[in-house]
């Protein structure tokens, strides 16, 4: 009954998306501990886990990580799209799981108590294992700036308690997509050679180089870690 209350609160295709995901290889196993046939997902994370790691998930609190049943709960089409958005545990683990030190031990299916609540706080509280693409990247650039599109795909907080990175603290994560280029000015003769430059805090990261094109086109995604005091991101045009 619950369930056909749900479909008649919004658009059927809504639904469907979350189970079509849910049915995606990578999500029929839990993102934290490889159990089967996980029921349950972190919408703010956007990762499908197993019972007992939704327990550990809900002692993180909900500004950490919000916790619904795939099947029982009524979702918004916000947590819908959110999901959608990250796509799921693989792409959730690429950036949470990437940087797990040698010799840690991810829990599995049959993990105690003890084992799941510290992978699970060390992965999403403390975010010890984010990538080293997310970790503070020293660096300066005079370049002149030029008009290319990009969208910011998502923001959403990850942790309240705060990841600490020299004296940085990070308050969460931002996607942003680099599409394209228009026009842009010539350079090398009859053309040039460029690429994007974006920086947040004290955070830099580059696009590929496009050869000899004044319309390039990128699509590259990028995940930057968002400083307490973030202030404005900035985006370059620059050549070689």
């Amino acid at each position: 009954m619950n369930n056909y209350r749900m479909e008649l609160g919004r658009p059927v295709s809504s639904r469907r998306k979350l189970k079509d995901l849910l049915l995606q290889r990578d999500n029929r196993f839990c993102a934290d501990c490889n159990a089967p046939d996980p029921k349950w997902a972190s919408a703010n994370i956007g990762v499908f886990i197993c019972l007992k790691c939704c327990g550990m998930h809900r002692s993180l609190g909900t500004h950490i990580s919000k916790v619904l049943s795939v099947a029982l709960d009524d979702w918004s089409e916000d947590e819908i799209d959110a999901m959608m958005e990250v796509g799921g545990n693989a792409s959730a683990n690429s950036i949470y799981e990437a940087y797990i030190p040698e010799g840690y031990t991810k829990p599995g299916p049959d993990a105690g108590h003890e084992q799941r609540s510290k992978f699970i706080r060390s992965k999403y509280e403390l975010q010890e294992f984010l990538k080293p693409s997310l970790r503070i990247v020293s660096g300066k650039s005079s370049l002149q700036s030029n008009s290319v599109n990009s969208t910011m795909d998502s923001f959403r907080s990850t942790s309240t308690s705060q990841r600490m990175e020299g004296m940085v603290e990070f308050i969460g994560l931002l996607k942003v997509k680099v599409i394209r280029g228009t026009n842009l000015a010539i350079r090398d003769i009859k053309s040039s050679d460029p690429y994007v430059v974006l920086s947040l805090g004290q955070q830099t990261v580059q696009t590929t180089v496009i050869p000899s094109n004044l319309n390039p086109v990128w699509n590259e995604e990028y995940m930057l870690s968002v400083p307490e005091h973030y202030g404005q991101m900035k985006l370059f045009v620059t050549w070689l």
